[in-house]
């Protein structure tokens, strides 16, 4: 499947991506595009490819990727799959059967039940908070991640107009969620760009000198994914 998202650079400086959304058993693929100084593009080039091999599903809010969730599919969602395709029926004076007026094209996902459960009041919570709280407030959009044995798309948006949520009785704590969603066009790029800051350099390193022996340009310290992020650690 196709990656959404892209961000913009000069081709000499280096640069480490993190894509917060890659299908499940799918092959997510990987394309640097090239422009001039025009904004003209003038090529491109696959740069990879990778297949998350992971057979559970995720909630997750797609403009804060720390907001997520795994989650049990229960046999109802999306049990019934509705798609519409716009358009009218006319009938012509004296005709016996009607012409159809509409160009289409055809609709997404509409009407479609999410049920899903959760075995603690911890992952409750953290389903919730996709959606915002009374001290927070988030779009009521949810990406929702499956394997392919759910015929939704890998990367499905959908809105979130109203959440259930239900204490399962006798159900050891479990508690189930449900919604009626349809599905909208994402409202974020999905590739974010990660930056080496000072502070993660510290981490590792006491003085410069260290850095200098380690590696032998800057542009190696900065393609070192391992040291980004180790002072939010």
């Amino acid at each position: 499947m196709d990656v959404r998202g892209g961000i913009r650079k000069p081709a000499s400086s280096p640069l480490v991506v993190i894509d917060p959304e890659p299908g499940f058993q799918v092959p997510n693929d990987y394309t640097v595009i090239g422009h001039d100084i025009d904004g003209e593009i003038v090529g491109s080039w696959p740069v990879g490819s990778t297949t998350v091999d992971f057979s559970g599903s995720v909630i997750q809010q797609p403009l804060d990727p720390r907001l997520s969730v795994e989650v049990v599919r229960l046999v109802t969602m999306a049990a019934d799959i509705e798609r519409e395709t716009p358009g009218d029926l006319v009938f012509p004076q004296g005709a016996t059967l009607p012409g159809m007026v509409g160009l289409g094209p055809r609709q997404g996902i509409q009407g479609m039940a999410v049920d899903v459960l959760l075995s603690s009041a911890s992952d409750a919570d953290a389903l919730q908070s996709t959606l915002g709280g009374y001290a927070t407030s988030q779009l009521p959009v949810w990406l929702i991640r499956t394997p392919p044995d759910q015929r939704i798309p890998r990367i499905f948006f959908c809105h979130v107009p109203r959440l259930r949520e239900s204490r399962v009785i006798g159900g050891g704590g479990h508690i189930r969620f449900s919604a009626t969603v349809s599905e909208v066009r994402p409202p974020a790029v999905g590739i974010t760009a990660t930056a080496l800051t000072h502070s993660d350099m510290k981490v590792f390193f006491s003085t410069h000198t260290e850095v200098k022996a380690q590696y032998s340009t800057h542009s190696d310290v900065k393609r070192d994914t391992s040291l980004i992020g180790a002072a939010d650690a």
